[in-house]
């Protein structure tokens, strides 16, 4: 990787910013990732908090209910009880012992008259009560919303009346028990608030009879929706469905939250119960365990990467001594004077397959481009620097005179040559073309040193290269253009062969500087 890699005190060292930086970008997606799914936790959440608020609301209060009507109506069944014979008051007497040991406020006696009878107070009428009068004339056990009773006339309970029959199926009077309402509202605030849902108990006319959601008593719980904003329904559809008794849910927006409500009718009674679950508080409660997924993710990733770091560091001291040991191979390879017996196999194997041309040892027209522009940019700026655009004369003459492998054994010839002049001159080579070359060097003092080297190679690459017994003529031309501040490295490219064309046009065999 290009910036990662240095050479510090004559030893190769990798710089871990471009890791840290992707692994904070892991760890952003992550921690991104994790909110996502708490979110959709919470969401999926919702759902199942309001079910089992609902559920636990209902059950409770329907127990209740369902209780006090089977206790009256078993009480209803022992004759004492509709026997004109027997005093009310010892009727009256009989059921306070019972009312403290099943815990409801009172259980009184009412007779035909619908008069009712209390130990130790005058008898007074019942016949006002809408839910008597309803008793009376169909004779079906009644559970009515709260209301206001008592000597105070303030205390709020809610009432079941069951009937009394005789054997001849005539209505001698009835049975009625208060629920407290305080324990009603007990039954919402434990529900609900074991998992922070509000919960709403709400009458037979829509009202508000116990909310757990700051909802004031008595008032219309379609008014209070219409603030909300609902989804799939709308508050005419619910309060519909509430009057037919269904159960359902929905979705709905209250102060700029996301609320997920729950409803169902309360057995035995003209009651319906709903319950909301606002998606802050679910999520709010998944934060700590998604806080220590992304913490123990971010530690591993730490750790991680100081086990990376730690394994490469070995690594490259193995780099190190290989790089070494290459280094001295180059001293011994690129000397003034090439020898006659070098091992062009051995050079090529010490370049990678992709990075290098196969044939000549130079680097590939792709990678030339990369390593020649990162060479401009960190080259001395006193310094002349310099692109030689090199292309040989006569390579059709010596396939055709020689065969490939002459031609080939020439192309490999200047590879080598131009390869020694990248390293005694900070430069780059590399194979543009079939018998084209770039090289770029960046270490030459001045522009007599540019000439001097120019004269060199043009020598250099006028030669003869030996294929068995036969000779091989090499000659080649070279196109100079000189790197000004600002200069692209395509233009210089361009600039280059420009000059090689004139060389061309002019006799080949020899080199020319571009002028600006």
């Amino acid at each position: 990787m290009r910036g990662n890699k240095k050479k510090k005190g004559g030893k190769w060292e990798i710089s871990f910013s471009s890791i840290i930086r992707y692994n904070a970008v892991f760890c952003a997606l992550v921690l991104l990732f994790v909110m996502l799914g708490g979110t959709i936790h919470s969401v999926g959440r919702m759902k199942s908090d309001a079910a089992a608020s609902l559920a636990g609301s209902q059950s409770q209060i329907s127990q209740r209910v369902t209780g006090a009507i089977n206790l009256l109506e078993s009480l209803a069944s022992l004759p004492e009880y509709y026997d004109p014979d027997v005093p009310p008051i010892d009727k009256v007497k009989k059921l306070d012992r019972l009312s403290p040991y099943f815990g409801f406020m009172m259980i009184c006696y009412v007779d035909s008259d619908i008069i009712v009878y209390t130990d130790g107070a005058e008898p007074a009428s019942l016949a006002s009560r809408d839910y008597m009068q309803q008793l009376f004339s169909t004779g079906q056990t009644q559970v009515t919303d709260s209301f206001a009773a008592g000597a105070d006339g303030t205390t709020l309970n809610y009432t079941v009346a069951a009937p009394l029959i005789d054997e001849q199926g005539s209505i001698t009077g009835c049975l009625f028990c208060a629920i407290y309402f305080d324990e009603v509202v007990q039954i919402l605030e434990n529900s609900a608030g074991i998992i922070d849902a509000d919960a709403t108990l709400i009458g037979s006319r829509g009202q508000v009879m116990s909310s757990t959601a700051q909802l004031s008593y008595g008032d219309s719980v379609m008014d209070a929706l219409r603030d909300d904003r609902l989804f799939g329904i709308t508050v005419d559809k619910l309060e519909e469905s509430l009057l037919a008794a269904h159960t359902g849910s929905y979705w709905s927006i209250r102060n700029g939250e996301l609320c997920y409500t729950a409803y169902q009718r309360v057995e035995n009674t003209n009651w319906d119960i709903l319950c909301t679950v606002g998606f802050n508080t679910v999520f709010y409660r998944s934060v700590p365990s998604m806080l220590m997924v992304a913490f123990l993710t971010v530690l591993a990733s730490i750790g991680l990467l100081l086990i990376l770091r730690r394994y490469i560091g070995k690594q490259m001291v193995v780099v190190d001594t290989l790089v070494q040991s290459i280094g001295e191979l180059e001293k011994r390879i690129y000397q003034d004077s090439r020898p006659d017996d070098v091992d062009f196999n051995e050079v090529l194997r010490l370049t990678s397959d992709g990075l290098s041309d196969s044939l000549t040892g130079v680097v590939t027209r792709s990678v030339f481009f990369n390593q020649a522009a990162a060479q401009l940019a960190k080259a001395d700026p006193d310094a002349v620097k310099a692109l030689f655009f090199v292309d040989m004369d006569n390579l059709k003459y010596i396939n055709d005179t020689c065969g490939h492998d002459g031609g080939d054994i020439a192309l490999k010839s200047v590879g080598y040559i131009l390869r020694e002049y990248e390293k005694k001159y900070d430069g780059v080579v590399g194979r543009y073309g079939g018998d084209e070359f770039l090289m770029l060097l960046t270490g030459l003092d001045d522009m007599d040193e540019l000439n001097a080297v120019l004269e060199g190679l043009v020598l250099r690459l006028q030669t003869e290269v030996q294929s068995g017994s036969r000779s091989i003529p090499v000659q080649c031309s070279i196109g100079v253009s000189i790197y000004q501040p600002g200069s692209e490295l395509e233009q210089m490219i361009s600039d280059a062969d420009e000059a090689l064309y004139y060389v061309k046009q002019n006799g080949k065999g020899y080199y020319y500087i571009h002028r600006n």
